[in-house]
């Protein structure tokens, strides 16, 4: 008997390199196992040294994908990426509050690493006000969320009071993303779901690449979502799945990107193999690290 993928969506924008944005959404969801679709938000025109070129794709036409997409195929879960506009993000949004069975991981992305700005500066009100308020998630990293609160966070200590903060304002579980904090030894992410606080720790890997690894992670949580997993088991399992991708790099040409299908001899993936298993899956070699995050630290 034929295995049934869930159905995953990405909306967000198109990275011409293949590192980051709806490209790297696709090999994530493929690599998990979920069937992805997409809708184009921009197009752009980018390498892992920066954005050359942004070209918004019309509101109009991105509710044209998104009705299009939605009428023929049944989405258990999806994530946006980059936005940009806020006519774009009024267009996604009447989509969500029309269908508010689908869950959403809303990354907040608003500048790239290199840089570039992803989110124009009137189009964040109507991200907090709009588009916020349906997702069953947030994704921000320190400085997007420093953004959303107006408080500088580079501190491990401010990790839980600020995703509290950002809790409080918002009404939605955070994931604040500590990956940027400097000097510390540990990657650490914070999940505050409104009772508990989940702590997520992985070594630093020193001098890999990290473009596209905010996009990874979404989707990573939205793959496992999708498999019916818990908010706080899909981060996890996106934790682990997303450090395993930037150990397990790949050399492409001048530069290295994120493996999504991370080799399963990997000696660091046995440990994890039986720990997580979704529904009646039988994995092959490029989706065998359904697995669950080994460092958690919960508080009630």
């Amino acid at each position: 008997m034929k295995k049934e993928y869930p159905i995953t969506l990405t909306i967000a924008g198109s990275d011409s390199g293949g590192g980051a944005g709806v490209q790297a959404d696709l090999k994530t969801f493929s690599s998990l196992a979920t069937f992805g679709t997409t809708v184009f938000t921009c197009l752009t025109a980018q390498n892992p040294d920066g954005v050359t070129g942004i070209y918004e794709i019309s509101p109009e036409f991105v509710s044209n994908q998104l009705q299009t997409v939605s009428n023929f195929f049944p989405i258990k879960a999806a994530k946006t990426g980059m936005l940009y506009s806020k006519d774009i993000i009024k267009a996604v949004s009447v989509f969500f509050y029309e269908n508010p069975d689908i869950q959403l991981v809303l990354d907040p992305v608003m500048v790239a690493t290199s840089g570039a700005k992803l989110l124009r500066d009137d189009a964040i009100q109507s991200l907090t006000e709009d588009l916020i308020p349906l997702a069953k998630i947030i994704t921000p990293n320190l400085d997007e969320a420093s953004l959303l609160l107006g408080e500088t966070i580079n501190q491990y200590d401010q990790l839980v009071p600020m995703a509290k903060k950002l809790f409080q304002k918002y009404n939605i579980p955070i994931l604040l993303k500590g990956g940027h904090l400097p000097n510390a030894s540990m990657a650490t992410d914070v999940l505050f779901d409104g009772n508990s606080i989940f702590e997520f720790s992985k070594p630093y890997l020193k001098g890999k690449h990290t473009h596209g690894t905010g996009c990874t992670y979404s989707a990573a949580i939205t793959s496992f979502l999708a498999h019916g997993k818990s908010l706080s088991e899909a981060v996890g399992s996106a934790k682990e799945y997303l450090h395993l991708s930037l150990e397990d790099d790949i050399i492409t040409g001048p530069t290295h990107h994120l493996n999504h299908f991370p080799d399963p001899t990997h000696q660091q993936m046995f440990a994890y193999l039986s720990i997580l298993k979704i529904k009646n899956f039988k994995f092959s070699k490029h989706c065998s690290c359904m697995i669950q995050c080994s460092s958690i630290h919960c508080e009630i």
